[in-house]
């Protein structure tokens, strides 16, 4: 059998399916698995052994590159087309795929494109993205199965990681963590007074050698904000997203908002602390090693992009260091009691 996995976009939800090829070859291990994304995500995809091939797309291409892509998606004669993504564009490729199985979720708005609509099953985001393997596995229960991610940094983004680590000191040994105070959204990002708080704190009380990364257009927001950093706080170089991902492998923990550094650490099984402000908590892969600290206040989660209560928005800004530190102590002493 032949199966074809669509996700687009963005890069967190693109890590977020890659358990997916996993899951459907323990059920079907003879079958090829490829997978379409966007050019700019396929290092997230690259060197899973679960993948045959990767098909790649360009987010801006217009209609000729949308043309393109469902003409080499015919030719494959995929029996499934399983869309992750279910946007107009994926609807498209799906509709005219010529796959005997086009699959999305059953409260799709766009599911008239499909044939084979599932029940969204609940839990977290890799729980919902297995209830698309539902016609494929025989007796199929979420709980059988395996939601977590899993990434594969190649030998050439490992060994680049490991060169950005030496020029500023880092050893294997040491305790590296990695803080990624950025976002796109306002209400998912926590201050970042906050964050250097925490990374300040850290060196003190732990002897950690932390390292503050970024996205792809996103080192103004950390430079804009200081001017030196402290001893063992680090700012990342720029790196291709494979490297980034390389990087993020080698910590021993993960500390940021709800973005894709935090699914790429957990797909790497680097534990992780989340600040949580708008987003809801099952956002965090259900796990001991992965844990979040929120506000609590009655407005959370409300999944909004725009506070309603304050600009300031105090899940945020009001919520500091203190209020996370003894959770935080708590979770780092249970993390080095496993290792």
């Amino acid at each position: 059998m032949r199966f074809l996995l669509i996700q687009l976009y963005q890069t967190g939800d693109v890590v977020l399916t890659t358990h997916i090829p996993r899951e459907l070859k323990k059920y079907h291990p003879d079958a090829e698995i490829d997978f379409l994304t966007f050019k700019a995500n396929s290092s997230v995809v690259e060197n899973n052994p679960h993948i045959d091939r990767i098909l790649t797309t360009e987010r801006k291409g217009g209609i000729k590159e949308t043309a393109r892509i469902i003409a080499e998606v015919r030719k494959n004669r995929y029996d499934a087309v399983l869309d992750f993504h279910n946007n107009p564009r994926t609807a498209y490729i799906s509709f005219l795929s010529g796959a005997k199985y086009k699959v999305c979720y059953g409260n799709s708005p766009r599911k008239f494109f499909y044939n084979t609509p599932c029940k969204m099953y609940d839990g977290c985001p890799g729980v919902i993205k297995l209830s698309l393997t539902a016609p494929f596995i025989k007796d199929f229960d979420p709980a059988n199965l395996n939601a977590k991610p899993e990434v594969f940094p190649s030998a050439g983004a490992s060994a680049r990681a490991d060169e950005i680590l030496k020029s500023f000191g880092i050893k294997g040994s040491d305790f590296l963590v990695t803080l990624s105070p950025t976002h796109k959204r306002d209400t998912r990002r926590w201050k970042f007074e906050h964050f250097m708080d925490t990374a300040e704190y850290l060196v003190k009380q732990y002897g950690a050698k932390v390292l503050l990364t970024y996205g792809p257009g996103e080192k103004e927001y950390i430079t804009d904000r200081t001017d030196t950093l402290t001893e063992n706080i680090f700012l990342m170089p720029q790196t291709s997203l494979s490297e980034f991902i390389a990087v993020l492998g080698k910590a021993k923990l993960h500390i940021g908002n709800d973005s894709a550094p935090h699914h790429i650490a957990t797909a790497q099984n680097v534990p992780t602390f989340i600040v949580i402000g708008s987003t809801s908590p099952h956002w965090v892969f259900p796990s001991p090693q992965h844990t979040y600290a929120n506000a609590g206040l009655d407005c959370q989660p409300c999944l909004k992009s725009t506070c309603r209560i304050s600009p300031d928005i105090p899940c945020m800004s009001q919520f500091g260091f203190k209020d996370i530190k003894e959770k935080l102590d708590d979770f780092i002493r249970k993390q080095i009691s496993r290792s």
